[in-house]
């Protein structure tokens, strides 16, 4: 976060160029407009007092917001200049302060706006990977994508099934240099065993009976491209060499050939079980395990992440939408939505949109001249109990409200550095009755 703090006054100035420089933000300063002027383009945020000694800072508000729309401003003025403050807010400017003022109101402003900026990115990043979510678990993801995209070493994906260990392997593919040739998949768990070599590594003609013209295998069709290995421990024992020897050598001997064959592709495989337990029980190399396991993503359950629940289910009912061109927007009621939070979704991302389909086919199939498609609970089986065994729906309300409550206080010191009063008024409560809720939710058990 780079912040441009533009005041004439110099005491002022430097108080606050401390307390910013204390959160680790890069602070440029300006005491004036015209220096102001030159600097905020290098920023993502600017701090500017209203009244300055070369201009009008309403006007410099307008002015940033029309070069650079995305730039956020905050505004500092005196108490008898408030008008022109919201004549600035209505010109783009995130908020304003009225001097005299608490350094730490400043900050709060700041980390809202950093988190603002940061929630963008995260979701940016997202639709660019074709994946759904903005979680901290998500955004360790998108790390590790954007790492393994740079690289050419092998990739692991592991994760339960629905994850989107696929997904995410294509993600990989279309940001690495890879990107312009080929994506070949491979389901090994799909394959009858006996004919994985030949879809593997290809044969020739008259290799084995049946075999009556030649055949290149996937490897050879990832040629500059990427091979990615779903279900990786389905792979047979007596053929995990071969894979080993193909990616160490470079190179593949298709059943029936005289002579290797040259291959180029990046190998990306993904299974949902532990292989590690596969190797104590000697079920698969350890010698692959370790070629195959140089860079590695885990894919978080929708378990690890409730908090993106709402954002999946807005994606996929958006895009159902589209692909069946239902002209109707679409609507799920919020006791709906908090009874998906609080399920424990086995299947994940792929059991969530199943569950989805069929509570549409269902509104749909219902005579009704509404010009809106509304899910209800009716409409889906899970409603018929909820998150825990028996348990009725508005004490799971309750629970997902409870627990909402709790995040919310943690996040609140978390970012305050555990200063209650400061907590306080950023949740906008009183003190006391912050500290009755941290005693209610145990928040600091």
């Amino acid at each position: 976060m780079k912040i441009l703090l533009v005041e004439d006054d110099d005491a002022l100035r430097s108080g606050l160029l401390a307390n910013l420089e204390a959160e680790g933000w890069e602070v440029l300063e300006a005491e004036s407009i015209e220096s102001a002027r030159k600097q905020v383009s290098a920023v993502n945020l600017v701090v500017s007092d209203l009244r300055l000694p070369d201009g009008d800072g309403v006007e410099f508000v307008t002015e940033c917001k029309k070069n650079n729309f995305e730039l956020e401003i905050i505004i500092m003025t005196a108490f008898g200049s408030i008008p022109s403050a919201v004549t600035a807010m209505k010109s783009g400017a995130r908020a304003y302060l009225t001097k005299p003022f608490d350094p730490e109101e400043l900050i709060l402003h700041i980390k809202e706006i950093e988190q603002k900026i940061e929630l963008k990115r995260t979701a940016e990043r997202a639709g660019r990977y074709g994946l759904v979510g903005i979680s901290d678990a998500m955004k360790r993801v998108y790390s590790e994508i954007d790492a393994a995209a740079s690289s050419n070493s092998p990739i692991m994906i592991t994760g339960a099934t629905g994850t989107g260990k696929e997904e995410t392997a294509i993600a990989i593919h279309k940001s690495s240099q890879r990107r312009s040739g080929p994506l070949i998949a491979v389901n090994l768990g799909a394959l009858p065993k006996e004919l994985i070599e030949s879809e593997l590594f290809g044969h020739e003609r008259g290799a084995f009976t049946g075999a009556h013209a030649k055949k290149r295998g996937r490897f050879e069709l990832s040629k500059e491209g990427t091979l990615f290995l779903d279900e990786i421990d389905s792979l047979p024992i007596e053929l995990q060499p071969k894979l080993l020897r193909a990616i160490e050598n470079s190179e593949i001997w298709p059943l029936g050939a005289e002579k290797p064959i040259k291959v180029d592709a990046r190998i990306i495989a993904a299974s949902n079980v532990k292989l590690e337990e596969l190797v104590a029980r000697e079920k698969f190399r350890k010698d692959l395990f370790y070629r195959l396991n140089v860079l590695r993503i885990n894919m978080p359950s929708l378990k690890e992440r409730p908090e993106d629940i709402p954002v999946i289910v807005r994606a996929l009912l958006d895009r159902k939408k589209t692909k069946e061109n239902i002209e109707k927007p679409i609507e799920i009621v919020p006791s709906v939505l908090t009874a998906m939070m609080l399920k424990e979704w086995n299947g994940n991302v792929r059991e969530l949109a199943n569950a989805l389909e069929r509570g549409i086919v269902r509104a749909l199939a219902e005579d009704s001249s509404s010009t809106m498609l509304r899910l209800e609970p009716k409409h889906f089986d899970f409603m018929e109990q909820s998150h825990d065994e028996n348990l009725p729906f508005q004490k799971a309300k309750s629970k997902a409200i409870e627990e909402w409550t709790r995040s919310v206080i943690k996040s609140a010191l978390s970012e305050t550095g555990g200063n209650v009063s400061v907590a306080a008024r950023r949740l906008k409560i009183g003190r006391t009755s912050l500290l009755r809720l941290i005693s209610k939710y145990k928040v600091r058990e």
